[in-house]
Order: structure tokens, then sequence, then C-alpha cells
């Protein structure tokens, strides 16, 4: 083999010029170099100073989105060379901005539900893909100023060197040499080598055109060239960028407390008392992604941003085309949905239901679909109820065509289990008044015209039983099929629905009468941003007191029951074609649930925890307290579906770290799409502070065999916390990246006598805590809401 080598280096030295032999032998250490690594760290600098946008102010404009985002960034060397690749700035502020959405749906929690994921990876990918092809001039001259600086800045008659370069890169010599080494397997990085060959001709004065000549010259010689550094591909040719791809994941760390920070919002209170403080999370991410906004078009909903605006936004709900037939109460009529009213009563498995909301949104260009060739049509996230469903039998409950945004919109439903619909997938029909299973065969899409882009599409919420909302049938004459409401069911959730109920008691005067989304399809009033704005932790803290002292206090728990608790929903007395259904009451609910309700139902759960800030005892030590909450599946996972899991559990900060082994509860019923964990760990080893960055890592294992899956998470979390308190979601993963669900969890810094006392509590936290503290918090939410409403415009 060494006899090999000597007949290359004989074949480069017969070029006359010493300084050329030089330079062809030159050649990098492949992946992560001296050119590749700062021609990458430029390209990213690029990306991150082309951020575009500011702020918008209730008056004027505010801070420049790049120094919100990367506050302490400076241009690196060789940034101003990225304008080699020929892409313009507006160019790059596109990247920048598909980047950055890509960060948030990756870090926030809330904006997410409401960010086109799929938009955002193509946008990311696209960009790269025009990156690779564009590239080439600007790594060569990186590369001419980093690896091969002493040698090129030495050559003065480039046409004289690219001369003899070209002779020997072409001899019959060399290429006879490399050929036998190919042929014992041992030239393993030709692309690599034959790229940078190919570079040094282009340094040299070549143009691409005689480069690929020269290709074609070689390769006739029988040498074998790689088809991606072949004719016309090898412009193309990154191998010197490691990672191969700029991503999120190049930016988060910097971007990462300005996504997540949280702001507090002014409200110009006209009641006679101040308006509570409100803040909102991801305030930064809301506002970026508002409309006339840089991200706007990557967002599905709302167009609101944080302080200048309105950041919850009009979610897309689910709905039907309007020539979609539904089963009236006598089991025969069929009636198109949109001109069922509010007080007709339907069929439903439990006997006649009167319909006590009417929703008309508009279809804003959304694709429809529809299934086994049936006339009538249905959003992508509408549910149906499946075969398993109806029969309360292990599996999904129901199924929509995006599962997993119908989800997003719907919290609660992930613990019922939402299938993808498509072929194969068994829903239910209805055939002589029977329930019986049907099969979807076939799933059409129908995209928007010009003529139904805007039309409206419909959706019916009956008045519930006590066991909930029924369900109601669709169809178009031939088939009817089993669907549910787009509505949080907290009756799976009972300290949830104890909660959320007091608190509509409680505020129930003051919601009585306010603007709500209107049956004809008008935009909703500013209330729904309230929800968002209050959150359960907020009541928790000053002026409010603690709820777990109450708690402490109280000796006689409140029974609870779920027939009982339904009934705050319906007025006694109505005329027979009205309905019964307290609409403000059931808009509040949605509401409150949708960006509330797990949360309240952990909070409840783990009700012996400190949340809020704590005096100041002059210790500098503290305990950054992790509780795992939940692990969700969005669909039956594919390894060890059904057993028991635990997690594996690391947090990182400023080179310290800590880990835990969080087992699966066995005191809360899970189900195969939701498994409750319900843990706190106190990590004493991670050194946090308010200027901190907190790195969680998630590895899920089997927990008989503590075997590890391939399923893991990843958040990151900023030291500086809002109430000291806040809950997190992170994208839970399988080994190809693809995702199958999310890890939720709440963070907190406290110091290490607070820890004792919880631990202390814990011991004896019981189900009669559970149901008094989930009528003080809901007590103490009801107050909050009831005194911003009163004092706000």
């Amino acid at each position: 083999m060494d006899a090999l080598y000597a007949r290359v280096s004989e074949a480069i030295a017969v070029i006359p010029n010493n300084t050329v032999v030089q330079l062809f032998g030159e050649l990098p250490t492949s992946g992560g170099n001296d050119s590749g690594k700062p021609a990458r760290a430029a390209l990213v600098s690029k990306l991150k100073s082309s951020t575009p946008g500011r702020h918008t102010e209730m008056f004027g404009s505010g801070d420049r989105f790049v120094d919100i985002f990367f506050p302490h960034h400076d241009s690196v060397p060789y940034e101003g060379d990225t304008s080699l690749a020929g892409l313009d700035n507006n160019w790059w502020s596109d990247f920048s901005v598909a980047a950055l959405c890509q960060a948030m749906y990756n870090l926030t929690k809330d904006l997410r539900k409401q960010l086109k994921r799929d938009d955002i990876n193509n946008a990311v990918n696209n960009k790269n893909t025009e990156l690779k092809t564009h590239s080439m001039p600007f790594y060569a001259k990186v590369f001419s100023e980093t690896f091969i600086k002493s040698t090129y800045s030495t050559i003065t008659d480039k046409a004289s060197a690219k001369q003899h370069y070209e002779s020997a890169l072409t001899s019959d010599a060399w290429i006879t040499a490399k050929r036998a080494i190919a042929a014992e397997g041992m030239w393993t990085d030709a692309a690599w080598e034959l790229y940078h060959h190919w570079v040094k001709l282009h340094l040299l004065g070549a143009s691409n055109e005689e480069i690929d000549g020269i290709i074609k010259q070689v390769s006739s010689k029988e040498l074998m060239i790689p088809p991606e550094v072949g004719v016309g591909t090898w412009t193309s040719y990154t191998a010197w960028m490691n990672p191969a791809a700029i991503t999120f994941q190049d930016i988060e760390g910097d971007a990462a407390n300005g996504i997540l920070k949280t702001v507090p919002l002014q409200v110009i209170s006209p009641g006679p008392y101040p308006a509570p403080p409100t803040m909102m999370k991801e305030e930064n991410s809301f506002e970026f992604t508002a409309d006339g906004q840089p991200g706007r078009g990557y967002r599905t909903s709302g167009g609101g941003g944080g302080g200048g605006g309105g950041g919850g936004g009009d979610i897309f709900t689910s709905c039907f085309s309007g020539n979609t037939m539904v089963l009236m109460a006598d089991g025969t009529t069929l009636l198109p949905i949109c001109s069922v009213e509010v007080g007709q009563d339907v069929f439903t498995l439990q006997g006649p239901r009167r319909v006590a909301v009417v929703s008309t949104p508009r279809r804003k260009g959304r694709l429809l679909y529809s299934i086994n060739g049936c006339s009538f049509s249905f959003t992508e996230t509408h549910p149906f109820v499946t075969a398993t469903g109806h029969r309360d039998e292990d599996g999904h409950g129901l199924a929509a065509v995006s599962p997993r945004t119908l989800v997003n919109l719907v919290p609660t439903l992930s613990r019922l289990g939402v299938a993808k619909m498509e072929e194969g997938t068994a829903v239910m029909s209805l055939k002589n008044q029977e329930p019986r299973p049907a099969t979807v065969s076939v799933l059409d899409i129908h995209p928007a015209t010009a003529e139904n882009a805007d039309d409206y599409i419909y959706d019916l919420i009956l008045e519930p039983t006590e066991k909930g909302f029924p369900h109601y049938f669709v169809g178009d004459g031939t088939s009817l099929f089993l669907v549910a409401s787009e509505v949080p069911r907290i009756e799976i959730a009972p300290h949830l629905a104890t909660t959320v109920l007091k608190a509509l008691h409680v505020a129930h005067d003051s919601l009585h009468g306010r603007p709500i989304q209107r049956n004809n399809g008008e935009s909703p009033s500013k209330v729904p941003h309230v929800f968002q704005l209050l959150t359960p932790a907020l009541a928790l803290v000053s002026p409010l007191q603690q709820a777990q002292g109450v708690v402490q206090q109280t000796q006689d728990p409140v029974p609870f029951n779920i027939a009982d608790i339904l009934k705050v929903f319906v007025q006694e007395k109505t005329a027979p074609t009205q309905t019964s259904y307290r609409r403000e009451l059931g808009e509040a609910c949605e509401q409150i649930a949708t960006h509330h309700g797990e949360e309240i139902d952990a909070m409840v759960d783990l009700g012996w925890r400190m949340i809020g800030k704590e005096e100041k005892d002059g210790s500098d030590e503290h305990v950054l307290a992790v509780s795992i909450l939940d692990i969700i599946f969005h669909d039956v996972p594919n390894h060890s579906p059904g057993e028991r899991l635990a997690v594996d559990v690391e947090a990182k900060a400023k080179e310290t770290s800590d880990q835990a082994w969080c087992e699966e509860s066995d005191e809360v019923n899970s189900s195969t799409f939701v498994r409750h964990c319900r843990r706190v760990f106190y990590f004493q080893d991670v050194d946090v502070d308010d200027e901190s960055l907190v790195e969680i890592h998630f590895h899920v294992h089997h927990l008989g065999e503590k075997r590890p899956l391939p399923y893991t998470a990843r958040a990151l979390v900023p030291g500086a916390l809002e109430q000291n308190y806040r809950m997190f979601e992170a994208i839970l993963r399988e080994e190809d990246e693809h995702e199958v669900g999310l890890v939720r969890f709440d963070v907190r810094l406290m110091s290490l006598n607070v820890m004792q006392e919880e631990q202390k509590r814990s011991k004896t936290w019981s189900n009669d805590d559970r149901r008094v503290y989930a009528l003080d918090l809901g007590q103490r939410y009801g107050e909050l809401l009831k005194m911003y409403l009163d004092n706000s415009d």
C-alpha cells in the first residue's frame, strides 16, 4: 500500500511549480474542519442578523426582533462574505423567519398549537437545499483564507497554476495510482478529496463549465467519480457543513429566553378598581407571528400578538359542510346542518337531545374531507366516534384526519385516544337505528375553490347529560356516522371539572352577557383572550393566599358528583323551543379547559406543592424542582403498548447536572395514550439562576424490564420563572425524529426549607385534600376572573 501512495506522490511531483505541488496535496480533515467550522458559523450568524421586524407596542414601535431573540449577537468572521452565495437579504430574512418559527414550534407550549409544523419544516428544508446549491463560492473563499491560506496567498500567477494543477489531475500517472488505491478499498474519502480539488481549481480561476469538463476527462479514464461530486452536482456538495443542515437547533440556545419570555401586560381599567396584573407566556413569539408580522404565514389561527393585540386568537374549529345531513329526534328525519336551529331536538343514542349551540365559523380556505364516497365533508379535526370508543373498550375513542391538531385544540381528548382517520379505520355508523361499525374504505380530499373558500361550516353542541356532552349522527342520507362535538371533556377529569365549574359559579355574573362567538360566525370578543392571560398559578399568588393553607384548615370535604356539576350549564325555566344551555358558561368552560385544563388537573393532584414566590430567607441555596406529570402518546405506541413506563430524566445547567428515575404512577389511572407520572424530583446539584438556561432530557423506559425505549424528548427552560413556576411540554420523538407525543412537566425553584416542607406534606396528601383544593382553587380562579372582567373594558 505504501508503494501505491508513493506512486501518487510521484505523479504530483512532476508539477514544475513547488507551490502548486504543495497546494495539490493540502486536504482538510473531513467533517467539521478548520474551514468548514468558520464557514458554517458565518452562515448561522448571517441567519440571526437577518431577523426582520419590530415588536409592536400600544404606542409606537418596540424593540427589533433581532435584539429580542438574539440580544448578545455580534457578527463573526466571514459573515460579510456570505454574499458570495448570491442569496439576497430578502432570502436570508425569509430563512431566518422560518428557522425562528421552527424553534418556536419546538420550544413553546401554547403557540405550538397554532403553528404550521409541516409548512415550517418544508420551508427550512427548502432553504437548506437552495443554500447547498449556492454556497460553493462562499466556502471556497473561507477555505482560501483558512486551511490553504499560507500556500494559496503566495500564488501570483493563477492562470499558470491552474494549468499545472489540471495537468497533474488529469495525468495518467495520478489517475492510475488512484484507481489502484480505490481497488484496494482504501480511497474512502474520494468525494471529499475530489471536491476540494474542484474547489482549488475554482480558486485558481477555472469556471464551473471548465471544471465539469475536467471531471468528464478524469471519468473517461475510468476513475470512479462519486455522483455527489460529479458533473453538475459538485457545486452542491456540502460535507464541510457539520451538521449538514441549518435548523432551529443552531439558534434555539440564543433565542430560547426571548421565545419563552413571559411579559407583563398593561391593562387600562375603566372600572372602579385597577385590573389585576396579567402575564402572557411566550409573548414575543405570539407577537412575531401576529397579523402584519414576519411569522404570520406560519401560524394557522388568531393573528393576535402580545402587548399589541389578543394573543389567543380564533382557533380553527371542527365542522361540517352545509349540506351535511343531521338525524333529527324522530330517528328518520334528516335536516341539513345549515338549517338546524338552537332548541331543536336531534337523535342521540341516549334519546332526543336539544341543540345548545350551532357553531358557524368560516371555512377560510381549509381542506375538507369525505369518506366512502359520501357527499358531505368535514374538516381535518372533526372527531368521529370509533367502534372501540363507542363500546368503551381499550383503544382509540375518537378518530380524525389530523389527530394531533385536534388534541392540540382540545387537550382533554388525548385521554380518550384519537386515531388517524384513514383507510381501514373503524368508525360508528347507524343502521335501522342501531349503531354498527363501519370501515373507512376511501378518504377523499376537497380543496377550496374561489367559490367556496369562505363558506360557512357548521358544528352542533348538544345540551349535556349527566354523563357529559352527547354525540349525534351526520351523513348524506345513505350513510350516517356518529360524531362528537369539539368541546373539552372535563367529565373525564373530575378534579378539573370541580375547579372549572366552581370558578364559573363564582364569576357567573361577570360572564353573563359578555359577547361571545355568535351562531352567525362573527368573531368572538376578547373574552377568550382573558382565559389565556389569567393562569391558575396567578390565582395562587399574592394578593390571594396559598390554597394549601385552606386545605389544611378544612375538615369536611364537599362530595363530588359529576351529574350535579354538569347542571351548572343548564337553566331550569326555558320555553320548549329554546335551549336551556347557558352558553356564556359553556364558552368560558371550553376556554379554561383548553388553555389550562391539564395544568389544573396536575395542580390539584399535587396540591401539596408550593407555587409562587417565597419570602427571601437570606440563603443562597436553592433547588430546581421538576415535576414529571404525563407522557402523552398521539397514537398507540409501537413499543411496549399497555406496559407501565418510566422516564430517565437529566437536567443540565452551567456545566452542572443531575438525574432522576421517574416511574409511571400506580395511584392515578392512566390510559394507553396518557400515562400519568405525577412525581416531583429535586435536583440539588444543578446550578440555576435567573440568567440560566436549563436543558432537560427525557428518555422513556419499559418499567418492568428497565429497558430503554426509542422515545426521547428535550426541553430548554429559562431560569427566570413567573410566579417561580411554569408548565412545559417537550416533544416526544422516536429514533427517526418522528413525533409520537409529548412529555408534560413543570419547573420551580425553591429553598431547601421549602423542599423539606413539601416532602412532609406529600406523605399525607389524600383524595379528600384534592377535592377541597380543587374547590378552593376554583374559588380563587373565579375571583381573579371576576375581578379582571369587572375592571376591564
